[in-house]
């Protein structure tokens, strides 16, 4: 009886869930699209109009149609510290995934988060920037004739091969600086908006950086930020949709690790534990 009782509870209950899901679902897929078409917009408007990458630079460039702060040393100083944030950030998110694996800490993210900011550095950030360097092979503002250089312009898109390495499109920089947004977006916790305007703040200015070094376009940079964008957009729903499973998994692996008796582990599981310092002192 009390189980037919609580059945239309739990029925409402389910469906209210199943709802849910559906609802975010759609929403993670709406937010998708209009990204999607937003590139598709950006980038026609590149490729129709693009003497606004000219335009854009040439405002940075002097008469002699160089860029004078290319060699200035507080830019180069903020591109090279920028340049090593990844180096910091992609290692200390893996360090995390494995202690979290292998000791299942509360203090720590939980691990589908964790590999879902990874994701958006390895996909977003690294695959595609870096695939379509190559394939596109767009000269830097610095190198084309407009500005001194050598190299004939191409707009955004189009395959030139005016160069062979380190090319224009799209912009590595700008790629990482807003896969840095993925960060306080799913770790933010109750200061997720701050932390958003801080990093979005600072993903700009490095990004702008080179637009005013000379280094890129405009184009290189606002497609790059879409790139991840819908990078970040397109996994989000995935790894929220499947994040026990994810976590489950992971603890799986650490269990097994663990249950091995790595002794070299030992150390590191009583630290983590909370108990080695205790057994030391007492």
């Amino acid at each position: 009886m009390g189980i037919n009782n609580n059945l239309p509870a739990l029925i409402r209950s389910s469906a209210g869930s199943l709802h849910g899901n559906v609802s975010a679902i759609r929403h993670g897929n709406y937010r998708l699209n209009i990204l999607i078409r937003l590139a598709v917009i950006v980038s026609f408007i590149f490729m129709v109009i693009p003497v606004i990458d000219i335009t854009v630079s040439g405002w940075f460039a002097d008469r002699a149609g160089q860029f004078p702060l290319h060699e200035n040393r507080f830019l180069l100083t903020l591109r090279d510290l920028h340049r090593t944030l990844p180096a910091i950030i992609v290692p200390a998110l893996l360090a995390c995934l494995i202690l979290q694996g292998l000791f299942n800490r509360r203090w720590l993210p939980a691990p589908h988060k964790l590999l879902y900011i990874l994701s958006v550095y390895a996909i977003g950030a690294a695959a595609i920037v870096h695939g379509l360097k190559y394939l596109v092979g767009r000269a830097r503002p610095n190198e084309i004739m407009e500005f001194g250089g050598s190299s004939f312009f191409s707009p955004a898109w189009q395959i030139a091969k005016s160069c062979q390495s380190s090319c224009s499109f799209p912009s590595g920089e700008s790629a990482s600086a807003m896969a840095m947004l993925a960060i306080p977006l799913v770790l933010g916790g109750a200061n997720r908006v701050l932390l958003l305007i801080i990093t979005g703040f600072a993903a700009l200015v490095f990004s702008l950086n080179r637009l005013v070094m000379g280094a890129h376009f405009l184009s290189d940079i606002t497609l790059s930020w879409l790139f991840v964008a819908i990078t970040m957009a397109w996994f989000w729903p995935v790894f929220q949709r499947h994040g026990d499973r994810i976590d489950s998994f992971i603890f799986k692996i650490g269990q097994c690790i663990r249950n091995r008796g790595f002794v070299w582990l030992a150390p590191v599981a009583m630290i983590c534990s909370g108990q080695g310092l205790h057994q030391s002192i007492f």
